[in-house]
């Protein structure tokens, strides 16, 4: 079977939403942040990452969000009319916005990484910001590209309950 069982988040307010998700066969799971929701690696040596976020309002905006990961990937920033112009995915069904980069990662607090690529949605809403992304090696991302956007689909929020 291509995923396992459906994980809910682990929540520390019992009232609010929780998040679910289906884990893609070959990710494991690690335990989750302060900031991440969801927190998984993959490829042989787990050098490829995928994790959530959820910010409260809107996470600092769309334009600088995506900047910020060009950033991270060695790229320059993009004007807004260019990330309007980025392509669209469903997140919770609500349109995000879809990237995808290649370059030398330098993610917080690492040794800058060529050949990597990047891979992620941006979702502003009522519910917050979220932030869903894929970094590692251009080859194995390319390989779990798919793994992502079936982790995407499958991510749900829902309140115990009801």
């Amino acid at each position: 079977e291509r995923f396992r069982s459906r994980t809910p988040q682990t929540n520390r307010d019992p009232g609010q939403p929780q998040l679910s998700w289906d884990t893609p066969e070959g990710w494991s799971e690690k335990p989750g942040t302060d900031m991440r929701l969801a927190n998984f690696t993959f490829g042989e040596q787990n050098e490829g990452e995928v994790y959530v976020v959820r910010l409260q309002g809107g996470g600092g905006g769309l334009l600088a969000n995506v900047n910020r990961w060009r950033g991270q990937m060695g790229l320059p920033p993009i004007s807004e009319e260019d990330v309007a112009s980025l392509p669209k995915k469903l997140l919770f069904g609500l349109e995000a916005t879809y990237v995808s980069m290649d370059g030398t990662f330098t993610g917080m607090g690492t040794e800058p990484k060529e050949n990597y690529r990047m891979l992620g949605l941006i979702l502003s809403s009522d519910i917050g910001a979220v932030f869903v992304k894929m970094t590692g090696p251009r080859e194995l991302v390319a390989e779990n590209e798919e793994k992502f956007d079936e982790f995407c689909q499958s991510l749900g929020l829902g309140v115990p309950g009801q």
